[in-house]
């Protein structure tokens, strides 16, 4: 089940259905982007055109925030599965899948693989900053990177930065990656896997109160995070209101 929110799809499949694509593509020999969809990413798109069309082109957008799939019900009667970021990560490095770690500060894939020294790690690099470049996001050495994810062998592509920039290369840069099948932005995820920063209890997770946890432990990200429970709900409400 998919639903439209502030103009940009949502796919409502669960962890098992989203790995089950993944496998799809694969076999299948397809080349597909994948979305881990926040509150954050419908506030950025609603003022983005370029970004809203990425995210409206992904093959799959899934349910990563617990206010988008709140809104879900509440404004559309619709109940989506949330399955985020993390989830699928620590999937796909559990499965026999050929993975390149690209992003996150120095060091942190490092961690995210002795946490998981079972998976199949192709190759990883922290890709250094992005550079806002003739209107699109390059990585400082993008040429260099592009041509070690080719000789990696890799089949997943895990791109861990901030929301935006990491959708946008992943749609200039994929085509020149033919041995990637399935790329994935996963954002903070490596920063979560590598022990870096603690994730919120699952109860707290599943009650919809991760957003304070962060609030407490990062309070450097109060402005993301009124994005997500502030401007997105006021979003919602005011294109509700002019329907």
């Amino acid at each position: 089940m998919s639903i439209e929110i502030l103009g940009v799809r949502i796919d409502g499949t669960n962890i098992k259905d989203t790995v089950s694509f993944i496998e799809k593509s694969i076999t299948a020999e397809t080349q597909v982007q994948i979305a881990t969809v926040n509150p954050e990413f419908l506030v950025e798109a609603s003022r983005d055109l370029e970004f809203k069309k990425i995210l409206n082109s992904c093959a799959l957008n899934t349910c990563d925030g617990f206010g988008i799939k709140l809104i879900a019900k509440i404004f559309y009667g619709t109940e989506l599965k949330r399955t985020t970021g993390v989830e699928i990560t620590e999937k796909l490095l559990n499965s026999q899948y050929k993975i390149f770690l690209l992003g996150g500060a120095s060091g942190v894939a490092e961690k995210v693989i002795q946490k998981f020294p079972q998976a199949k790690i192709m190759g990883l690099d922290s890709g250094g900053e992005m550079i806002a470049a003739a209107g699109c996001w390059r990585l400082e050495n993008n040429e260099a990177i592009l041509e070690k994810i080719r000789l990696s062998g890799a089949e997943i592509l895990l791109l861990a930065f901030q929301h935006g920039k990491q959708e946008k290369w992943l749609a200039k840069n994929l085509p020149h990656l033919p041995n990637i099948k399935v790329a994935i932005g996963v954002g903070g995820t490596f920063d979560y896997l590598s022990g870096n920063i603690k994730r919120a209890p699952a109860l707290i997770r599943k009650i919809g109160l991760e957003w304070l946890f962060r609030l407490i432990s990062q309070p450097k990200r109060w402005r993301r995070i009124s994005r997500a429970i502030v401007i997105f709900p006021m979003l919602v409400i005011k294109e509700k209101i002019l329907k």
